[in-house]
């Protein structure tokens, strides 16, 4: 049955013939069931591509690729080499019957072993890549599920498979204990997919921001009032609310804070009561900025000492540098660090940081690291740049540019007075949005606060995977108009944190009422 293609959709599904579950239905459903649900029966039309899947499948590749030539492996294809007893068979499609369904799948990679089999003498064990620090349980079913695959190709079941990390190393799992497992899962999905309506919405909504389904979901999430687009609302909070009788946001904006509070000390430990107390009011607080649609200034006057005013630490700055970062998490690449240089035009008028149509006071700096250049290069350009504006603030959005900037410096052995300097300059613009405001958003990221606001990206769609994709376009490819997305991704960046650095003034020159 090996290489035989089945009038099935693209996730498994086989009209008029049953259910057949493929390796990556299996995944779907072990990271959201609604999820591999909508794969089968959803609008194609409400499907939103995701670069997450060709980030992991390129990262995948690579990591093959490596641990092939690092062993000598000549990586044969199809299920010819298999009888033939090739060393090493990359991408065999292989299908498998079970009692109630069909099984199909990809192996990343099968590595021969001298043991009997249906093959001849010899027998094979599944690879799979892993991209995490440690194996999951999602990873540890997907490999049992590929040894069934293979159990019903050469008449055996492998004792064990392998898990290849980025890093090169290989870790045996037990695929036999796995088994039973597997087996409850099949007959979970079976039931589950052949339902009419869609499983509800996993609580952990986070995860959701890098499904091809989001939209779709994030449209159920809000007419329902699902808590998990609360801000602060995880999946043990959301039990905890839901077992003191408030399933939605609606119903947690009209509880009182102080009976939550004292209901949520109850459920945890009594000493902690200040901190469930300040807690269920800042959870009341949310919800009711997000059913009103509209920013609330958070109460208390901690949240606008002189040390949190964004006036204050820009009033006598003859100019601003708003900072942000491009990376590869997965290959630990900062590969742009870019600066966006915004002049005061009048040094005796108030700051102003509104958009610069003539482009006189505003202009973009990138500054590209290209891992050759090493951590000494990178950081004498850095500094060359911070030395021409001495003293001007540092605007990022969240800690990452932080923490990667001073680690930078670390690395590259700046003096002490150059790192002081530079952690002097740091100015959060996400911290002080989180201090002082509660906006009717689901999220604080960048994307979600200055897209509020009315700001608005070059690029369709544009997010850090993408821009780690056109990265490694270009890395292998070297065509320009991928370097150049990435430039004007960045720079869009810097622009939005700009939008909400002078919102962010605006609102604090403007009398509380």
């Amino acid at each position: 049955m090996a290489g035989q293609e089945l009038p099935v959709c693209r996730y498994g599904f086989l009209k008029g013939d049953g259910l057949v579950i493929s390796d990556r239905l299996l995944s779907s459903w072990l990271r959201c069931p609604r999820k591999a649900w909508q794969d089968l029966h959803g609008d194609p039309t409400q499907r939103a591509w995701h670069p997450q899947q060709a980030i992991q499948l390129g990262q995948e590749q690579q990591c093959l690729n490596r641990y092939g030539a690092r062993r000598g492996l000549a990586m044969a294809r199809g299920a010819a080499e298999a009888f033939r007893g090739a060393a090493a068979i990359q991408g065999l499609r292989l299908l498998a019957q079970e009692e109630c369904v069909r099984l199909r799948g990809r192996v990343p990679l099968l590595l021969r072993r001298d043991t009997e089999s249906r093959l001849g003498p010899w027998s094979y064990v599944p690879l799979l890549v892993r991209t995490g620090r440690f194996i999951n349980r999602e990873q540890r079913l997907c490999l049992a599920f590929l040894g069934r695959l293979l159990q019903g190709f050469q008449g055996q079941c492998p004792p064990r498979g392998l898990v290849l990390s980025a890093d090169g190393s290989c870790q045996p799992v037990a695929l036999e204990p796995l088994q039973p497992q597997l087996d409850e899962l099949l007959e979970e999905m079976a039931v589950g997919l052949s339902q009419p309506h869609a499983p509800e919405l996993v609580a952990e909504r986070k995860r959701c921001s890098i499904c091809s389904w989001r939209r779709p979901c994030n449209a159920h999430a809000a007419a329902s009032g699902h808590l998990g687009d609360v801000s602060g609302v995880g999946s043990g909070r959301r039990r905890q609310l839901i077992q003191l009788q408030i399933p939605t946001i609606a119903v947690l904006a009209q509880s009182d804070p102080s009976w939550l509070g004292q209901a949520l000390v109850q459920q945890g430990h009594p000493s902690q009561a200040s901190h469930h107390n300040a807690l269920a009011a800042a959870l009341v607080l949310q919800a009711r900025s997000q059913q009103s649609q509209q920013a609330r200034r958070r109460p208390g006057p901690a949240s606008f000492s002189v040390e949190s005013s964004l006036t204050k630490r820009l009033c006598r700055s003859p100019g601003l540098l708003f900072y942000d970062i491009e990376a590869d998490p997965d290959a630990r690449e900062n590969y742009l660090h870019g600066f966006l240089i915004r002049t005061r035009q009048d040094p005796g008028s108030p700051l102003d940081l509104t958009p610069d149509p003539t482009g006189i006071a505003t202009r973009h700096h990138p500054i590209l690291c290209l891992p050759h250049h090493g951590h000494g290069r990178c950081w004498q350009r850095i500094h060359r740049l911070l030395r021409h504006f001495p003293g001007w603030p540092l605007l990022h959005y969240g800690e990452t540019e932080r923490v990667e900037l001073s680690r930078l410096a670390h690395r590259a052995g700046a003096s002490a007075t150059s790192r002081e300097d530079l952690e002097r300059r740091f100015v959060d613009v996400h911290q002080l949005v989180r201090q002082q405001w509660v906006l009717p958003l689901s999220s604080y990221g960048l994307k979600s606060v200055a897209t509020w606001l009315g700001f608005r990206w070059r690029h369709p769609n544009a997010e850090g995977a993408r821009a780690v994709l056109w990265w490694r376009h270009w890395r292998r490819h070297g065509h320009r108009h991928d370097l150049r997305r990435i430039l004007d991704y960045n720079h869009d960046d810097c622009q939005a944190t700009r939008v909400v650095a002078a919102w962010l003034l605006a609102q604090e020159q403007t009398p509380m009422a």
